[in-house]
């Protein structure tokens, strides 16, 4: 059934403006990681290494090499186990903490783009 001519323009718009949110997706996905790239810096390159392979303090994993200590897909569970602050305290209990590393307070973009980051250094 032919589509009636009022409507053909409203059609062309919709998907005009689909194909641009699509492009802005993926510039929004490249600007998280370089956003992600300067957090990092700022909060963790005093001890680990963001943008080299020797990190500052010995011991502290290079961002280069992290994804070499999580398997596939765990990131988010490596990031929770006490080097992010919880989004939210636990129901129970304190929030686990990782022995040698303060804990780092990031809002819900901030978490999403070290994660951006992180994963673009995996080349899994």
């Amino acid at each position: 059934m032919p589509m009636p001519r009022t409507i053909r323009p409203l059609a062309v718009a919709v998907l005009l403006a689909g194909g641009l949110l699509a492009a802005g997706t993926a510039a929004a996905a490249q600007a998280s990681a370089v956003n992600g790239q300067k957090l990092a810096q700022r909060h963790c390159g005093g001890c680990h290494a963001v943008s080299d392979l020797k990190s500052p303090l010995p011991g502290a994993p290079a961002f280069a090499k992290l994804y070499l200590r999580y398997p596939p897909g765990r990131l988010d569970q490596v990031l929770s186990e006490g080097m992010l602050s919880p989004a939210s305290p636990p129901e129970e209990g304190s929030p686990q903490t990782h022995p040698r590393m303060p804990q780092v307070k990031f809002d819900d973009d901030q978490r999403a783009d070290l994660k951006a980051y992180l994963l673009s250094l995996d080349p899994r």
